[in-house]
């Protein structure tokens, strides 16, 4: 076994509140990630495209950000994903390259392929558009371990949607660090499908450098059974005129559990900027357990934000009008539960990625 790697006090958040709230981070006790081996079960599409160079990444290449920059679920976790992992890849976008079609990188694990470190680095040239998918999937019921870090850099002027797609089975634990590093006009698409593993800790830090510079994040995430959710979103505003989103929407069964810490983090010399974010959590039985810690920290006067966070039951009228024509209570549920979900995956280009996202909800919810 590694022991190399500490899961206590990750996904802290970036200021401190009171520790008997216990949202300042997680810990996952008594548990050790195994050995690191081989890993060759995966399926990469559009290096045929024209404008895209998608290359396997050899350790050692690391991609320089502007500055030293801390990042992710925990230092320990990002130095093995940037530098231990067993699958890499660098995704080059050509300056004012626009792909249409979808770039698909599927990382499938399995008995012979239980434990993924993956390093993405995702590089847009300027004045680029592009659409990226990641999806991880479980094809057996291996207990699994999956630790990974992206990092996108959206040079001047270019736009990329970077979806991340989390199907992994109950067995697995899953952790998820992401960066964009975002210059002057870019703009960064931040889409997570949340919907598997027993636990699943996922960090994002969308670094807006340079002026009128964007970050979107949208995600929904689904959990049941004792299934351990943790979040940790922060946008750091520092160039002038920048934009910043973040949504989320969730829904909890059984004795599932989720942490939501939303940060947007407007710094000195980032005036006439605007930042709002969101999340809202269904709460679908009596012991399913949500906080949310939504933050915003200013160092400067002429900017816009704006937070909010709540959970809760579905509504029970609009559960009676679906039951009054003739659906049964899952159904009336799902329905209630897809359409607070549909906004942010009908993002998703690709519709076998879309139906495969609707099936696990569907599957999900059907399994009481």
């Amino acid at each position: 076994m590694n022991n190399s790697i500490s899961f206590n006090n990750i996904n802290k958040t970036p200021v401190r509140t009171k520790s008997w709230l216990k949202v300042n981070d997680v810990t996952l006790k008594d548990y050790e990630a195994p050995e690191i081996g081989e890993f060759n079960n995966y399926k990469v599409t559009g290096n045929g495209f024209e404008g895209v160079t998608i290359e396997e990444l050899k350790k050692g290449k690391v991609f320089p950000l502007n500055k030293k920059f801390i990042y992710g679920a925990s230092e320990e976790l990002v130095n093995q994903g940037e530098f231990d992992f067993n699958k890499g890849f660098l995704i080059s976008i050509d300056k004012r390259a626009k792909i249409e079609e979808p770039i698909i990188l599927e990382f499938n694990m399995d008995r012979e392929n239980s434990t993924l470190v993956d390093n993405i680095l995702i590089v847009a040239e300027e004045d680029s558009e592009a659409k990226i998918i990641i999806k991880y999937n479980s094809m057996d019921d291996v207990s699994g371990y999956r630790n990974g870090v992206c990092k996108i850099f959206s040079k001047n002027s270019s736009n990329i949607q970077v979806v991340k797609v989390n199907l992994l089975n109950n067995n697995t634990v899953n952790i998820d660090s992401n960066l964009s590093d975002i210059n002057s006009y870019g703009n960064v698409d931040f889409v997570s499908i949340d919907l598997g593993g027993k636990v699943s800790i996922t960090n994002y830090h969308g670094d807006l450098i340079e002026d009128s510079s964007e970050s979107n994040l949208s995600s929904i995430y689904l959990g049941g059974d004792k299934k351990i959710i943790d979040m940790n979103y922060v946008v750091t505003h520092k160039g002038i005129r920048s934009k910043s989103q973040i949504t989320t929407k969730g829904a909890l069964k059984g004795e599932a559990s989720k942490i939501f810490r939303g940060t947007i983090d407007f710094k000195r010399g980032a005036s006439k900027s605007a930042g709002a974010e969101e999340e809202y959590c269904m709460l679908l039985s009596p012991k399913a357990k949500a906080k949310a810690l939504p933050l915003l920290l200013c160092e400067e006067d002429d900017v816009s934000g704006e937070h909010a966070a709540a959970s809760g039951k579905i509504d029970e009228n609009k559960l009676f009008y679906l039951m009054s024509r003739g659906l049964s209570y899952s159904d009336a549920r799902r329905i209630i539960i897809e359409g607070a979900f549909n906004p942010i995956i009908d993002k998703i280009v690709d519709e076998a990625t879309r139906n495969e996202i609707l099936a696990a909800v569907k599957g999900c919810l059907d399994n009481e």
